[in-house]
């Protein structure tokens, strides 16, 4: 289990969402206090696409569905990247930048994570992918 690259891209892209949470952009900004579905939507998709990140893992002996779990995590990733930029554009606070001109690095860490865990979720479907199409020319060969 733990031998193939696409596990470690699972982990990662789980440990990628959950990492989201030691950040404070999105639980306490202007988003956070002016919209009361914003925090319990982004918390839900976090854990929900984690988890199935996670429970991916443990489908390696069955393959197919192990990409098909990657898929749905893979669109929660992008349903979470939706909720996330789209609360911080209606609350007025998706930047990058102080008035100032400095940069805000919490936030925009916090705002790249989903997109980091959508690329290692990519990546673990196409070990996956290239896994399934191995045992098939294994299969052709016997």
């Amino acid at each position: 289990m733990i031998q193939r690259i696409q596990t470690v891209y699972l982990l990662l892209g789980a440990l990628a969402l959950a990492g989201l949470g030691f950040f404070e952009a999105p639980w306490s900004g202007r988003a956070a206090s002016q919209f009361s579905w914003f925090v319990p939507s982004l918390l839900g998709l976090v854990v929900v696409t984690a988890g199935t990140a996670l429970g991916a893992i443990f489908l390696y002996d069955r393959r197919p569905t192990q990409r098909t779990a990657v898929i749905g995590a893979q669109m929660l990733t992008v349903l979470l990247a939706g909720v996330l930029y789209g609360g911080l554009y209606l609350a007025g606070t998706l930047t990058f930048t102080t008035p100032t001109g400095g940069v805000l690095w919490g936030r925009t860490v916090a705002l790249l994570l989903p997109v980091a865990a959508y690329a290692l979720f990519l990546l673990a479907r196409r070990g996956i992918e290239h896994d399934i199409e191995l045992v098939e020319s294994m299969d052709r060969i016997r």
